[in-house]
């Protein structure tokens, strides 16, 4: 025993030198994504494992190598670019690939939680999202038929551009150009916004390198080491016009239902990575699906939809966020690219969705990471009122991903479009880093009619908030039928039913539990309920769709005379008490008096022992005069 403590000290220091062995210098990971890509771009990828048990592995958590900052252009994928499997890469997407504040928080975290040493600002030829800012400067004004989420993602590539224009070209395509300098830029941006990356990089923890990747070869460039000897290109131009013909919503759903399927049962992957795909992509790219999910390395749609080039169009930023430039990425990709259907993709164990449950108003974070954590607040806020017993974190994740759902639909009249004509469509859902499962979120079909109530303990259960907070939840049939949801109408009745639509039992999703006394009966007929002049339900089963705090409730006397009334006395018998207490009526009012005389008064201690005496007493009497 005393040499075991004595040995300690060293065993702890042995492992702190075995991980730190563990993490790579920012030219070992340099050295491992050339070697990746090299096998990559000769088409000698080695199948990288993706299973259970992997999967297992990483749900305890992740160290990634290495950070890729790249366009989210389907053509791209990092995880197939580099040959690297689950939990390898960081990976931030956006269109363009711009340094905006939760890119560089992003990045940070990365930094400075996982220990990545490395981070690629990986743009690509033919980038649609520079052929559009270079289209703008070249009409010295701004195109008018952008989006404001789109016009500000053009506005963060345009120094770039501006800035390449004013070079020597030496015989390069003025688009080559711009795409590198954009890269260049976007480095800069990335140290000049962030201090802790500085830090880390003057102590050589931290490395940013610029890159340049070429849709047909599928060859990573690396600018600082090697010029650009392509020649000019007369196809490179913006995207204009309508959105393409695409696969409908529901086909593309099936698309990546499928290739979740292989991936969840470990049969070989089909991604398609030839050099014959890269060719025919190189001319252009037609996702059928949009990705927004989070930057975790341990989640690559890529492998978890076992999708080749040209399928995905991904953008993915830590949270799975909907901030401007990834709803014009969104925009970008719906209208000019024709992908029919976003899916925003959480997964368990969010490191950010963590952190933001976590009260991050009282630890020390970056302006860029906390600006990040104020996104996920309200999610995380919707998810401890809806509580339950359930892990805080799971709840946040999902109600995260359906609230982007929100508001990329609320913000963006182009998806509305879009989906108003049905080529288009938008879903939530959960991957989960452990069994590789993707837990589909019921979607709501219109954005909800009120996002708060003046009670603020009972957001949650108000229909308004049904959308963000219950949207994965089954709703009840009998809750349903006897109010539908606000979108479908209730409105128009708001003012006379107020009382009624702030009932627990009318809550759609599930949430809550119908009063003590509530019958199947009560909620048949709150559906056909007439309003009076006092607001109150004309009939005589009213009682079902009044709140006890609508009036007063009377002391619980259940000898009350009230109670021996006929039933045109019923409702005021009903306002004066509170409604858990006559959940129980029925139309035959004798059994409300038998109920309360008769069954409580032989339960009623006192008579019970009342009783027990004079019986213990008579057969003291018997025995006395037996004896006698």
């Amino acid at each position: 025993m005393v040499l075991a403590t004595r040995l300690y000290p060293f065993l702890f220091t042995a492992i702190a030198c075995g991980i730190a062995a563990a993490q790579r210098t920012p030219e070992e990971a340099l050295r491992a994504l050339r070697d990746g890509n090299k096998r990559y771009h000769t088409d000698h990828s080695v199948p990288q494992p993706v299973g259970e048990g992997v999967r297992r592995t990483l749900a305890r958590g992740q160290s990634p190598f290495a950070i890729v900052l790249c366009c989210a252009d389907s053509r791209v994928p990092p995880e197939h670019v580099f040959n690297a499997g689950l939990g390898e890469l960081f990976v931030v997407r956006v269109a363009g690939h711009t340094a905006d504040p939760e890119t560089v928080a992003s990045i940070e975290y990365a930094v400075e939680h996982l220990g990545a040493s490395l981070c690629v600002v990986l743009g690509h030829e033919k980038c649609g999202a520079v052929a559009a800012t270079v289209a703008q400067v070249d009409q010295l004004g701004h195109d008018s038929q952008h989006s404001p989420a789109l016009q500000q993602l053009l506005e963060h590539i345009e120094p770039a551009v501006r800035k390449a224009k004013g070079l020597d070209l030496g015989g390069k395509s003025l688009h080559d150009v711009c795409e590198e300098e954009h890269a260049h830029v976007t480095v800069h941006d990335c140290f000049r916004r962030s201090a802790l990356l500085r830090r880390f990089a003057s102590v050589g923890k931290f490395r940013m390198v610029a890159a340049r990747y070429h849709l047909q070869s599928g060859e990573v460039e690396w600018l600082p080491n090697r010029p650009l000897p392509t020649e000019p290109r007369a196809d490179d131009h913006a995207v204009h016009g309508a959105a393409p013909n695409s696969v409908p919503p529901h086909v593309a759903l099936r698309l990546l239902q499928a290739g979740h399927r292989r991936f969840v049962g470990d049969s070989k992957p089909t991604a398609d990575l030839t050099a014959e795909r890269r060719e025919v992509l190189a001319h252009g790219q037609q996702p059928t699906t949009i990705v927004l999910t989070c930057a975790d390395s341990r989640v690559a749609p890529e492998h978890v939809f076992d999708a080749g080039l040209g399928e995905l169009f991904v953008i993915r930023i830590a949270g799975n966020i909907v901030n401007d430039d990834a709803l014009a990425s969104i925009e970008y990709a719906a209208s000019h690219l024709g992908a029919s259907l976003l899916v925003v993709m959480g997964h368990t164990k969010c490191g950010a969705v963590q952190a933001a449950t976590q009260s991050p108003a009282g630890h020390e974070l970056s302006p860029n990471l906390r600006a990040l954590l104020l996104r996920i607040e309200p999610s995380v806020a919707v998810a401890r009122a809806e509580g339950k017993g359930r892990d805080l974190v799971d709840l946040a994740v999902r109600a995260n991903a359906m609230r982007a759902v929100t508001e990329a639909r609320s913000r963006s009249a182009t998806l509305r479009a879009l989906e108003h004509e049905g080529r288009f469509t938008m879903l939530g859902c959960v991957y989960d880093i452990a069994s590789g499962d993707v837990e589909w979120l019921k979607d709501a079909a219109e954005p909800p009619a009120s996002h708060a109530r003046a009670n603020g303990a009972k957001a949650t259960a108000s229909q308004g908030n049904d959308h963000d907070a219950h949207a994965h939840e089954p709703a009840k049939p009998a809750a349903k039928a006897a109010h539908p949801a606000p979108a479908h109408g209730n409105d128009a009745h708001a003012k006379p039913h107020a009382a009624a639509n702030d009932l627990p039992v009318l809550d759609w999703a599930g949430g809550h539990a119908a009063p003590a006394g509530e019958t199947a009966h009560q909620a048949g007929h709150a559906a056909h309920e007439t309003p009076s002049a006092e607001g109150h339900a004309a009939t005589h089963d009213s009682h079902g769709s009044h709140n006890s705090h609508d009036a007063p409730a009377a002391p619980s006397d259940h000898t009350a005379p009230a109670h021996a009334a006929t039933s045109d006395h019923a409702h005021d018998a009903h306002d004066g008490h509170d409604h858990a207490e006559h959940g129980a009526h029925t139309h035959a009012n004798d059994s409300h008096q038998d109920n309360r005389t008769a069954p409580a008064l032989w339960k009623d201690p006192v008579v019970l022992v009342g009783i027990t005496g004079v019986v213990s007493l008579l057969a003291a009497a018997v025995l006395a005069m037996k004896k006698r």
